[in-house]
């Protein structure tokens, strides 16, 4: 290709190219190649390799022939009444052609050449188009760059016109960006599983802190494989006191579902504590998974944790997260709703009321008695989903989730929001490691969003509604959006009323609501004079982490406070929240020394190292100090040097690859259906097509599928779940 085939006519812009003639040498077939491929580009042609002769005694290549592509003739099987597509033919037995031999001197000389042509020839632009000199997408940097276009989320059709618009003479097809993806995919076929376990061991060797683990089978085929970064793990020591975990998303190759821990930060952003990607959903394979991530945050359990209603997953969190509360997601409950009771709500007119009276009951005797009425009233079978559900109440129902923190979350939402970054970033064909890159720019797009807030929070200062001192307090003690919810509250608060109920001692009993309420909906507070205690029927301050309109009310209008009490000030919800110290987390560990403790001294060594490459002088008080202590820890504890130490930070896993064994890649994942004995409570669909078949859906009323498979489920269930909440 470095072959110089053109020359510049003085009296004219356009190349001349050196016409091939008989007894022309070239060094080798390439460059005899690309000299005539230089000359059909200015004619107008294309060219193609043909017929080769080798030597008798030694095989090797002594002949070879390069011809215009319209050579030869290809006759049509497409006869009468053929079912065969007819395809337009190119070959019109063009004898152009350019004839090389090798001689004795190993140079390939021009034995031949015609120059004619039986067909039309194209202009140089047009020429351009043709196979033989549309060789751009072949370069390296060009593939590397398509390689780069694609991660970042983009199709063969916008690459090529990416690449086309940048470089106006490349005429590259969205046809061509997608078979160099496809070979690029095809290279990698078998290697997969190799190729995710050495990347996860790279990014351990690049952060000491990264944690991983895989599971092999007996066969050394990969089944599912976790990690998290240090940043993650550091994460979820701040705000992993509630966990959303979803296993819903299975866009990769394998189908593999992908599973995030996703959690919130202190200003309401998603944040992610790691992820994996699953062999199947079965009991097994959740318990393995939460055995790796409990390990990986240092035995740490979190104190809430919300998912879906999967029985799988809901046995598995019981065996490895025992003292752990487990909430259902709250949309999940609204769609199984939906399905269940929406033709019990149809033909009785007082339905939707008794129901949303009794779920929205404030205490949990209260619930129970309008349960029993509830039931009664309309005869709810004793095998209906209701009751199933009804069994599992302190996992779903209102009243009996006041007593616990959920950072404002109900839902599997903030897995689902990071599901959707995948987005148009990954399909079908999406290969394991390409997924594990995406995944890791999720991770960082998640850390620039809440340095934006930072910066917002930090350079910025609210926007008081009142004057009173106690809302300025909160201002300055609350991120940005943080108190955005809390100014919420405060300024319902000044719309509320009260009513003195009663006064024991220093406790005394309210009666608050907004003056529009009606007083039966009200909510009780009780204030305790003496150490500024006070708790409220809504449970806001208990379940979000700041305080709500009723006890805000009290405060102000009857108590005249300045300021929020400490009690009430949830420090993960401040500015400051990442300075939190990490002893406020208790671990539960068997050993002298904990998970917890390796990894204070671990972070503690980072900063140290990071502070003394500022400058040589700090380098030197470093160096000296690290010096001395050193000398007085082993003259203390009369230590000595041990031969190797394991480390117990990362994965502590010894894998095959690592003795020479390769992994192999995993099996396509099943869609997981419904096995015999279902791990999941059956809804009113699957109890309905078990009886029979039926030909319309239920959901969109199309024809050809059932409710199930319905391309519109999430859509319909969504705007039904939203009208069954919804009065007036």
């Amino acid at each position: 290709m470095d072959v110089v085939v053109a020359e510049t006519n003085a009296d004219s812009t356009e190349p001349s190219v050196k016409e091939p003639y008989v007894s022309l040498v070239f060094e080798s077939v390439d460059e005899a190649y690309w000299f005539y491929n230089s000359y059909a580009l200015n004619v107008g042609f294309e060219i193609k390799k043909g017929s080769t002769s080798k030597s008798f005694s030694s095989g090797d290549v002594i002949a070879r022939r390069f011809e215009c592509n319209k050579s030869g003739l290809k006759t049509s099987k497409v006869g009468e009444g053929s079912s065969t597509r007819a395809h337009r033919l190119t070959r019109v037995n063009c004898k152009a052609k350019l004839d090389i031999r090798k001689n004795k001197d190993d140079k390939w000389v021009v034995t031949g050449f015609i120059k004619e042509h039986n067909h039309e020839l194209d202009t140089p632009r047009k020429a351009k188009r043709h196979r033989s000199h549309n060789i751009l997408h072949k370069d390296k940097e060009v593939k590397k760059l398509m390689d780069q276009l694609y991660s970042a989320g983009m199709g063969p059709a916008k690459i090529a016109r990416i690449l086309n618009e940048t470089n106006c003479n490349s005429s590259i097809s969205a046809n061509q960006v997608s078979v160099h993806l496809s070979e690029h995919r095809k290279n990698n076929i078998g290697n997969e599983g190799a190729s995710v376990f050495a990347y996860l061991k790279k990014q351990q060797e690049l952060d000491p802190n990264f944690y991983f683990d895989i599971e092999l089978d007996s066969n050394l085929v990969l089944r599912s494989f976790f990690w998290a970064d240090s940043r993650s793990r550091n994460d979820f020591l701040t705000f992993g006191d509630v966990v959303v975990f979803d296993v819903t998303y299975k866009t990769n190759k394998f189908m593999m579902p992908f599973a995030p821990f996703t959690g919130v930060n202190h200003h309401r952003q998603s944040i992610l504590f790691g992820c994996a990607l699953l062999a199947n959903e079965t009991e097994e394979t959740f318990h393995w998974l939460f055995h790796q991530w409990l390990k990986c945050m240092f035995d740490t359990a979190p104190k809430v944790i919300i998912t879906d209603m999967d029985g799988a997953m809901y046995n598995a969190i019981k065996r490895v997260f025992p003292q752990t509360r487990h909430r259902f997601c709250s949309w999940h409950i609204g769609k199984h709703l939906v399905e269940h009771v929406l033709e019990i709500r149809d033909s009785n007119g007082d339905f939707k009321k008794d129901y949303y009276e009794w779920f929205n009951s404030k205490d949990v005797n209260t619930s129970e008695q309008r349960w029993k009425v509830f039931i009664q009233k309309y005869s709810i079978q004793n095998n209906s989903w209701l009751l199933k559900m009804w069994d599992r109440r302190e996992h779903w129902v209102p009243a009996y989730l006041k007593d616990y923190f959920v950072a404002g979350m109900t839902s599997s939402g903030r897995s689902e929001s990071i599901n959707a970054f995948f987005d148009g970033f990954v399909n079908s064909k999406t290969q394991l490691l390409e997924f594990i890159t995406q995944y890791e720019k999720a991770l960082h797009s998640r850390h620039q969003a809440e340095e934006r807030e930072d910066f917002n929070t930090m350079n910025s200062v609210a926007n008081l509604f009142t004057s009173y001192a106690l809302e300025r307090f909160a201002a300055e003690f609350y991120t940005k959006n943080m108190f955005k919810h809390f100014q919420q509250e405060f300024k319902q608060s000044l719309e509320c009323w009260y009513e003195e109920i009663n006064t024991i001692g220093t406790i005394t009993t309210f009666r608050v609501g907004l003056s529009c309420e009606d007083s039966i909906n009200w909510s009780t507070v009780i204030y305790d004079d003496d150490n500024t205690k006070v708790i409220c029927e809504c449970a806001k301050f208990e379940t979000d982490g700041f305080l709500c309109k009723h006890i805000l009310h009290i405060m102000i209008a009857k108590k005249h406070l300045q300021s929020i009490p400490n009690l009430y000030l949830l420090k993960r919800w401040s500015i400051s929240a990442r300075n939190k110290s990490n002893t406020e987390i208790s671990v539960v560990s068997s050993d002298i020394v904990t998970p917890m403790m390796k990894w204070k001294l671990t972070n503690t060594q980072t900063n140290i190292f990071n502070l003394a490459i500022t400058s040589k002088e700090a380098y030197d008080l470093v160096m000296s100090t690290l010096t001395g202590l050193l000398e007085n820890v082993r003259d203390s504890f009369n230590y000595s040097e041990p031969a190797s130490i394991a480390s117990q930070v990362g994965s502590t896993t010894i894998y095959p690859s690592s003795v020479g064994i390769s992994i192999r890649d995993p099996l396509l994942v099943k869609t997981k259906g419904r096995p015999k004995i279902a791990s999941r409570i059956e809804s009113g669909i699957e109890i309905s097509q078990s009886q029979g078949k039926r030909r319309t859906c239920g959901t969109c009323g199309g024809k050809g599928h059932y409710s199930t498979t319905c391309p519109q489920k999430d859509k319909v269930i969504s705007k039904t779940v939203y009208k069954f909440f919804s009065f007036g």
